[in-house]
């Protein structure tokens, strides 16, 4: 992630220019631009203007947000063709990983404690102070937590951490953003290609919908909380 560029405006002449706009682009994965919401009408007429002609002329996603009286777009930079091409390939090691590891720990865990998160016996109540008693270790160097339902496993020689989604009917590894791209940032191997998607979501999406379109990575649906994510295909190699 490189450091974010933030440029605060309270007159349609501190807007910076396409150009300053397009370079400042190069060095920072997002520029915001802030503004006041209490400003007059045409000033707003004219930064709606300026918007759409960046998102018209260059190469970026644009989010607008609010915080009380601030106002700011976030004006993300996105992949070239090319880029987009030479990032999915890498990105997809990442993601059939994460799959991997995912299932990998959820395996040692349900065999440790003999006890299925789509199929047990056992309610989670029975386990509940085995784990306790276990100080939720699960072998020597992993560790792991519940939260909302979802569980994190978290290595303490290496740093690792493997954010699970329990919510899609025994498919672990399926690709909620944020534990993703935490999973790439603390992973040795995936350290440097993180840096590409951290604060830059756009990008991120990019990628996916590439390996989506190739079938690298397919869509898995949670009947139960009515949502979609996508997962590293099996099938594809």
């Amino acid at each position: 992630m490189r450091e974010l560029k933030n440029i605060f405006c309270d007159k349609t002449s501190d807007l910076p220019t396409l150009e300053v706009i397009k370079e400042e682009l190069k060095n920072n994965d997002r520029i915001r631009i802030d503004y006041n919401s209490k400003f007059k009408f045409r000033f707003l007429k004219n930064l709606k203007k300026y918007i759409k002609n960046i998102n018209q002329n260059l190469n970026v996603e644009i989010h607008k947000g609010e915080f009380k009286d601030l106002k700011f777009y976030n004006i993300y930079s996105l992949f070239s063709d090319l880029e987009v091409d030479k990032n999915s390939k890498e990105l997809e090691e990442a993601i059939k990983n994460y799959r991997l590891t995912s299932e990998k720990l959820i395996k040692e865990f349900e065999e440790k404690y003999e006890y299925s998160f789509v199929d047990s016996k056992k309610s989670f109540r029975e386990i509940k102070k085995t784990l306790e008693l276990d100080k939720n270790k699960l072998s020597k160097n992993w560790r792991y937590d519940f939260h909302g339902g979802d569980i994190c496993f978290s290595n303490s020689k290496t740093g690792q951490v493997v954010d699970i989604n329990l919510k899609f009917d025994g498919y672990y590894g399926v690709l909620d953003l944020w534990f993703f791209q935490y999973y790439m940032e603390t992973t040795k191997e995936f350290k440097l290609l993180s840096h590409n998607y951290k604060d830059n979501t756009p990008k991120l999406i990019q990628a996916l919908n590439l390996l989506k379109e190739k079938g690298k990575v397919k869509t898995i649906k949670s009947e139960l909380f009515d949502s979609d994510k996508l997962i590293w295909n099996k099938k594809i190699t």
